[in-house]
């Protein structure tokens, strides 16, 4: 499970299927109509809270009727609020979508009235909690300084940012993302016809950068360096809706990714979970089959370095408890937060817990070092006292939780 804050926009869709576009000046009737949350980052945190990470969105909320409903989807699903900018008086996002029932194409109008998310709330967030940062390339001038500073603070996580139409300032933004996701109309808007030719461009715009380009029925392709990979398309037996299918293919991505899986994978991931989505209305039960454990996942493997040590707040007898794990080679270890000595917790950063060399657990207020496999005091006021342990596993790929404290 892993940590990932999504910054973009939600808004609200309004969406009526038709039997066939209709003509202009003419009137129709609708064969059903969906009114539900949207937004591409929105969209993509929904796919990725299905896969069991945890999320955050960064983004405004109108203090509305519809912003208030737009809110209370995220929190069903999971997703963390606490970093949204609340606007009062404002009119929530709305997307008014005409879907063809006959090919799954769509029309829509978008109403925007909503001040944009900005800076000031941005660097409110603790960004160093997150595992992977994701951004939405709209209001670009105030983007771009919302990437400058996660770039300075940030220095493991990854950072990805999707591109899915022309927007004033793009070209400011390049530099700044590990990953760019682009869409098939951004490459057609920029002339190229064919997915190669577009990456090879774009690399010149982003050299550092891995580059992914969604083709829809050709499937996608992805530049890592000089290499190009492709993975085909899963099309499912009746294209339905195809509204929201790179959000999710994005998703797709991230999570295959996130969890230790190479970028052949990832791709193949991303075009499998898009190609499910436009087989069905709505973006619920996508994920099939989700990792089934023994106990409480609480990251892959793969998001702590070797060595490397990590926080979280986890539930033990009915009572949130303070822990962290701490990787060393193909072993993880776990711990109470609590050192023996004056029963404070051992951090005074986020995940910070080993120390200055990375042979030792530190507990930074008296200085006392703990042996990483016994959590036993070798050094400092409590010597000869332990930190108490906590059984953890390595199941599917991720560190899990697996029964209570064993004293």
């Amino acid at each position: 499970m892993a940590r990932i804050l999504g910054t973009g926009i939600a808004t609200l869709d309004i969406i009526n299927t038709v039997d066939g576009y209709p003509p202009e000046d003419s009137e129709v009737r609708a064969l059903r109509q969906d009114v539900r949350r949207g937004g591409n980052v929105a969209n993509t945190l929904s796919v990725l809270a299905q896969c069991g990470h945890r999320c955050a969105f960064a983004g405004s909320l109108a203090q509305s009727p519809d912003g208030e409903r737009i809110a209370q989807d995220l929190s069903l699903r999971g997703i963390d609020l606490r970093h949204a900018r609340r606007v009062a008086g404002a009119t929530a996002p709305t997307s008014y979508i005409l879907l063809n029932a006959r090919n799954g194409s769509r029309s829509i109008v978008h109403y925007r009235d909503l001040p944009e998310y900005d800076f000031e709330p941005f660097s409110d967030i603790p960004l160093s909690e997150f595992d992977w940062l994701h951004f939405e390339a709209r209001h670009c001038v105030e983007l771009e300084t919302m990437l400058a500073y996660a770039r300075s603070l940030v220095t493991d996580q990854p950072l990805s940012l999707e591109i899915e139409k022309e927007r004033e300032g793009l070209e400011f933004l390049y530099s700044y993302a590990d990953i760019l996701f682009f869409s098939r109309a951004f490459a057609l808007g920029r002339g190229f016809e064919e997915p190669e030719a577009f990456l090879r461009e774009a690399r010149g715009w982003a050299p550092q950068a891995l580059l992914v380009l969604a083709w829809g029925e050709a499937g996608a392709w992805a530049l890592q360096g000089d290499t190009l990979l492709h993975a085909p398309a899963f099309p499912p037996e009746r294209i339905v809706d195809t509204i929201g299918a790179g959000d999710t293919f994005i998703a797709g991505v991230i999570d295959a990714m996130v969890s230790g899986h190479p970028l052949e994978r990832a791709l193949e991931e991303g075009c499998r979970l898009a190609g499910r989505k436009i087989g069905q209305h709505g973006f619920d039960g996508l994920v099939e089959h989700k990792p089934v454990f023994r106990g409480q996942a609480l990251c892959p493997v793969t998001a702590l370095e070797d060595p490397g040590s990590r926080g979280f707040e986890v539930e033990i007898n009915g009572r949130m408890r303070s822990i962290f794990v701490v990787r060393q080679g193909a072993a993880v270890h776990a711990y109470l937060n609590h050192c023996p000595h004056a029963g404070t917790e051992l951090n005074w950063q986020p995940d910070a817990f080993l120390s200055m060399d990375r042979r030792h657990i530190l507990c930074t207020v008296h200085g006392a070092l703990f042996t990483i496999d016994s959590g036993e005091c070798v050094l400092g006021p409590c010597r000869n006292q332990s930190l108490t342990p906590l059984p953890v596993s390595i199941e599917q790929g991720h560190i899990v939780l697996n029964t209570e404290p064993s004293r």
